[in-house]
């Protein structure tokens, strides 16, 4: 695709012409509950002198902001990610064009890891107005938020740890995911604390095989002990009675028509003790099932210059496999961006908790003689 470009910013200012020339590869990687990170692979040159020329570090201090941004042709900047420089990595060697310094960035979210300590408690709050709460103490790299309300308000909630441990624990306990996400503009990250997304997210479809295809090495796994039905006892302690709560992704609303494995064999499991801590276990158990649902793993390559969007996690993309249930949406779960002067290349890892209906014909057809479901698929399109 021609016009692909990408650009950095050092603080407020965007790299030079030269400073761009001498970066090697960058490569960003975008993960669904962890840190995103990029890594600005750059040369190094030795003088006679025996100095290095261009070291990084004499014009980037820790924690000084960088972003990359990726145009894929249509005249438009996408951030990849912004945030602060972790660490400097340098591989040296004596021989010309052979050594480089690694640049090390971290989304803003690294700002909320460091430091431990133990908040007032939370009385008769929702996760959802704690989140905010959270997110208001980084207004100097957190400018905006997007938070998706939740239901119920314990009597007490303690923090302790850093801020974003604890986020992440009451995402995991409210059916949410506590992230940062580049914002439009240098230096204004947006604080996220969201379920997964009920519908696509506008995204191409991503096309193994046919016309229009854009996908390659397609590989597809099952997880032999994913899907469960979800089972939780409380005992209130109002009234001494006892809440009991049974529920799965099936119940929750699937993204294909079809589930993982039927419902008589679909095992029963038990709310797990650490997240079996509220007077009612609704939310905790969604949790806990959904993210069990995910059956069905997708790990492939975006052919470079055949598709026309920026990947990122916390979004669904339909995949098309051909006549296979494997066909249908996916939630992205993480994107690596490889981006160097003459080439751009997506690879993405993403997730379904069911399958797509077909005829038996035309599973037999595309799968090769019968193969069932329950086996993994390779393919690719060269």
């Amino acid at each position: 695709m021609p016009g692909q470009r990408f650009q950095v910013w050092f603080g407020k200012e965007p790299a030079t012409a030269e400073q761009l020339r001498r970066i090697e590869e960058i490569e960003v990687t975008q993960e669904m509950d962890a840190f995103w990170e990029a890594r600005l692979r750059m040369i190094l040159c030795l003088d006679a002198q025996g100095t290095w020329q261009h070291w990084p570090g004499d014009t980037a201090t820790p924690f000084s902001r960088v972003r990359v941004e990726i145009d894929i042709g249509d005249g438009r900047f996408a951030p990849l990610i912004d945030g602060p420089l972790v660490s400097v990595d340098a591989d040296l060697d004596s021989q010309p064009g052979r050594s480089t310094a690694t640049m090390v960035v971290r989304d803003d979210s690294a700002f909320l890891d460091r430091d431990e300590k133990i908040d007032p408690t939370y009385e008769n709050q929702g996760a959802s107005e704690i989140a905010a709460a959270i997110f208001d103490q980084f207004t100097d790299v957190i400018r905006s938020v997007d938070i998706e309300a939740t239901t119920g308000k314990p009597q007490t909630t303690t923090r302790r740890g850093t801020a974003l441990q604890f986020l992440r624990e009451l995402g995991r306990v409210n059916d949410r995911h506590a992230y940062v996400l580049p914002g439009e503009l240098p230096g204004a990250s947006i604080g996220c604390f969201r379920a997964d997304p009920d519908g696509p997210a506008g995204l191409p479809p991503l096309v193994l095989i046919g016309a229009g295809r854009n996908l390659s090495n397609a590989e597809i796994t099952q997880d032999p002990l994913g899907g469960e039905r979800t089972q939780a006892q409380v005992l209130r302690v109002s009234d001494q009675g006892v809440t009991t709560l049974e529920t799965s992704a099936a119940d929750l609303g699937l993204m294909r028509a079809l589930p993982a494995r039927p419902a008589d064999l679909t095992p029963r499991r038990l709310l797990h003790p650490a997240d079996n801590t509220r007077e009612d276990p609704a939310a905790a158990a969604t949790a806990q099932a959904r993210r069990s649902g995910y059956v069905y793993r997708l790990s492939s390559h975006v052919v470079p210059g055949c598709y026309g969007a920026v990947l990122a996690p916390y979004n669904k993309v339909r995949v098309d496999a051909g006549a296979t249930a494997y066909s249908g949406d996916y939630l992205i779960t993480q994107v690596v961006h490889r981006i160097t002067p003459s080439l751009y290349v997506q690879e993405l890892e993403a997730k379904t908790d069911s399958v797509t209906e077909i005829s038996g014909a035309a599973v037999a057809e595309a799968l090769g003689g019968g193969l069932k479901l329950s086996v993994s698929l390779s393919g690719g399109i060269f």
